[in-house]
């Protein structure tokens, strides 16, 4: 009898879904994990974003980095409060494909900024922030505007050290920092 229970109520779910939603019609598109458009960096940027991007640009330029926009996702650990803020993932030439990652976030205001970002900070500095980096990680958060620029760095895993350094020096000299504490 059991068994015939478990039988009906498989049969029922696989017809409900062979069927679609209720009221007929195809049902919703499924978004994969991880792909809604709030959680995703800007397709183009806004021109907030644009003149942070340039000036930092313009700040790595002497020093022989190139930075530019993702063209594939990329994500840091984030708190919660900047899980939908819009953004811009770029990535500077450090040498390594899977290093060299900077995040502009875009806030309405520099208040809003300066606090998000020191929100930001808290939380990278905080036990369960740091275990989403490597135990060397090193962090820069930098308010320019109504942006924060976020960008980290490992020694211990970067295919160029130099190199790597060298643009996160600059990265963390660029705008007003707002500090990590360890």
């Amino acid at each position: 009898m059991r068994h015939a229970a478990v039988a009906a109520l498989l049969v029922v779910v696989l017809v409900a879904a062979a069927c679609g939603p209720p009221g007929g019609g195809s049902p919703a598109p499924r978004t994969p994990a991880g792909t809604d458009d709030a959680l995703r960096p800007m397709a183009s940027l806004t021109p907030v974003v644009a003149g942070t991007f340039g000036a930092l640009r313009n700040a790595l330029a002497p020093a022989g980095y190139r930075v530019q926009v993702l063209t594939r996702p990329y994500r840091p650990a984030e708190p919660l409060e900047l899980s939908r803020v819009p953004r811009a993932a770029l990535q500077v030439d450090v040498g390594d494909p899977d290093a060299g990652f900077v995040v502009i976030y875009e806030f309405d205001d520099v208040a809003t900024a300066r606090e998000r970002g020191g929100v930001f900070a808290r939380y990278l500095g905080s036990g369960f922030g740091q275990t989403n980096f490597p135990l060397d990680a090193q962090f820069a958060v930098q308010q320019v505007g109504p942006t924060i620029v976020f960008s980290w760095w490992s020694r211990e895993l970067s295919a160029e050290p130099e190199r790597a350094r060298g643009a996160f020096d600059l990265i963390s000299a660029f705008g007003q920092p707002i500090e990590v504490r360890k």
